[in-house]
């Protein structure tokens, strides 16, 4: 893949198909959350694969619950539980889609600097921000950058953030605001 940023180009090199889920997803769920406040609807938990927006309170007054998924295909299981007031919380990762090419794991998240799949060793980046969309963005792109550089521009931004690494065979959490 190419990038002319002068001409706001992106060519193709060779076989490639280009997904925006990345950065779409958290944004659908923003105006999912508009078309049903606009219904008169005051409290909704809508989600979209790892995107989730709170609104309002559940019916009895508590925060919507919201797991943090262990990073592990095989073994779908909550690492951490989060109370959703009114924000939003979004996870990136490599755990759902990849392909296995040799002993590699490429992610289905791209490195735009290489031009090829993400190797930063980070198995998952959760957000907690304002809005869905602001979330599922800071998640891809913190998910890029990897554990070290992703965790300190989350620190130097102020966001919530939770980065999950592989390490053996279980996975070391570091994180910033609500997370730290």
């Amino acid at each position: 893949m190419q990038i002319d940023a002068e001409a706001g180009k992106l060519c193709k090199t060779a076989a490639l198909t280009l997904d925006l889920n990345g950065i779409a997803k958290g944004y659908a769920v923003d105006r999912m959350t508009e078309v049903l406040t606009g219904f008169g609807i005051t409290a909704s938990l809508t989600a979209l694969d790892g995107e989730l927006r709170g609104k309002g309170v559940q019916p009895d007054g508590s925060a919507w619950p919201v797991a943090v998924e262990k990073p592990d295909y095989a073994v779908r299981s909550a690492l951490a539980m989060l109370d959703l007031h009114d924000g939003a919380v979004a996870t990136s990762g490599d755990y759902r889609h990849w392909v296995d090419v040799g002993a590699k794991r490429l992610s289905h998240t791209m490195d735009r600097q290489r031009a090829a799949p993400v190797e930063c060793g980070a198995a998952s980046v959760t957000v907690m921000a304002a809005s869905c969309a602001e979330a599922d963005a800071w998640a891809t792109a913190l998910l890029v950058l990897g554990a070290e550089a992703g965790l300190k521009l989350a620190q130097r931004q102020g966001l919530s953030a939770l980065f999950l690494t592989r390490q053996g065979g279980d996975f070391l959490p570091q994180g910033c605001g609500v997370f730290a």
